[in-house]
C-alpha cells in the first residue's frame, strides 16, 4: 500500500466518521438549539410535576383506551397497548415527532397549538394552551 493509497482510504474513514456523527446528531428530528426532551416515560414514579396538578377533567378518552390530555408545554398521552406507532403533525402538516411506544405514560414537549395525533393509523385533533 502506498502513501497516497493510504491518505485516501484515511479521508475516507475520517468523511465516514463525520457523516455517522451527523446522523447520530439528528436522529430525533428537533433543532439544535431546542433542549427539551423528546419524549419522557416513567413507569411507576410519574416524574412530570404538571401530571399531578391535571385534573381529571381535562382528560380526554380515545379510542382503544387510549388517553391524553394537554398543557402549553406539551401532551401526556397513556398507551394501553403494547407498541404503538405515534405520530404527531402540526397544522401545516409537519411532522413534530414520530416513534414507536410501549405501553405506559409518556410526555411529549411541544408548544402551544393545534397538532394532529396520530396513533396506530387513527387520527386526533390535539390542543394545547
Amino acid at each position: 500500500m502506498t502513501l497516497d493509497n493510504f491518505q485516501i482510504i484515511m479521508k475516507r474513514f475520517i468523511l465516514l466518521g463525520f457523516v455517522f456523527v451527523f446522523i447520530l446528531t439528528n436522529a430525533q428530528n428537533k433543532s439544535t438549539s431546542d433542549t427539551r426532551t423528546t419524549v419522557l416515560k416513567s413507569e411507576n414514579n410519574w416524574n412530570k410535576q404538571e401530571a399531578d396538578n391535571t385534573s381529571n377533567t381535562n382528560i380526554q378518552y380515545l379510542a382503544d383506551g387510549i388517553s391524553y390530555s394537554t398543557k402549553a408545554d406539551g401532551i401526556f398521552l397513556t398507551l394501553p397497548k403494547s407498541t404503538s406507532n405515534v405520530k404527531l403533525f402540526s397544522l401545516t402538516g409537519e411532522a413534530v415527532w414520530s416513534g414507536n411506544l410501549v405501553q405506559g405514560r409518556f410526555f411529549i414537549p411541544t408548544r402551544a397549538g393545534i397538532y394532529f395525533l396520530r396513533i396506530n393509523n387513527k387520527s386526533y385533533k390535539i390542543v394545547c394552551k
